[in-house]
């Protein structure tokens, strides 16, 4: 029996049900390349989300410690102890959501997602090499300006690619555009029309033969 999140998986990624239930404003940019306003916006937004993740881990130390021994004054660990704990944790974060799901949560709420080459979700060893990259050469993200399809250096070398997309399939990572998805499903129905039509021909004929050799 097959289940609802294996019905929604195969829908989202073969027949594109999902596509007809974007948002009219958003229908245009499905499976097109993200800008750099949109991308830029996810990342701060991801990095505010480490940001609250480590300050989170901090807290939650100090007052273990301090339970342990109220007397000893701990004082803030130095600056350079939060700025490596936020880039591993921002790398590690990037590698995970971008393996499994193919965004992070403010590319998730900017409407993005990351491809590979095939133009399939970014497998561990690939979202883990495009994660450090990112974290390491965070410039290389104003290659997108000059760019004419929206690429940042990480993708150039990684051939990797961020699509606008609002579905909710996440194990497959295909995204096709919505005018080719449109094509596709007018094609099937055209098809479906003629061979409608051609039986509906056959049928016609062979009565009119039937009463030929009646008469």
């Amino acid at each position: 029996m097959t289940t609802f999140r294996e019905f929604r998986r195969t829908h989202d990624a073969n027949e594109g049900v999902v596509l007809q239930t974007l948002p009219v404003a958003a229908r245009d940019f499905q499976g097109e390349r993200a800008g750099f306003f949109t991308r830029t916006i996810a990342a701060v937004i991801d990095v505010v989300v480490v940001g609250a993740i480590i300050i989170g881990i901090w807290i939650a130390v100090w007052l273990f410690l301090l339970v342990f021994n109220p007397l000893v004054d701990y004082g803030m660990p130095r600056p350079g102890y939060f700025v490596l704990g936020g880039y591993f944790l921002m790398w590690l974060y990037w590698t995970w959501t971008w393996s499994t799901s193919g965004r992070s949560l403010g590319q998730n709420l900017m409407g993005v997602r990351v491809l590979d080459r095939r133009g399939g979700r970014p497998g561990w060893k690939l979202a883990a090499l495009r994660s450090a990259f990112c974290v390491v050469f965070q410039v290389g993200i104003l290659w997108i300006l000059v760019s004419r399809r929206n690429r940042s250096v990480q993708d150039v070398v990684l051939r990797t690619s961020v699509v606008h997309d609002w579905s909710t399939g996440t194990s497959s990572g295909h995204v096709a555009p919505l005018a080719q998805e449109r094509d596709r499903v007018a094609d099937s129905r055209s098809r479906t029309k003629r061979k409608a039509e051609q039986v509906a021909t056959d049928i016609d004929e062979a009565l009119h033969h039937r009463h030929g050799d009646d008469a």
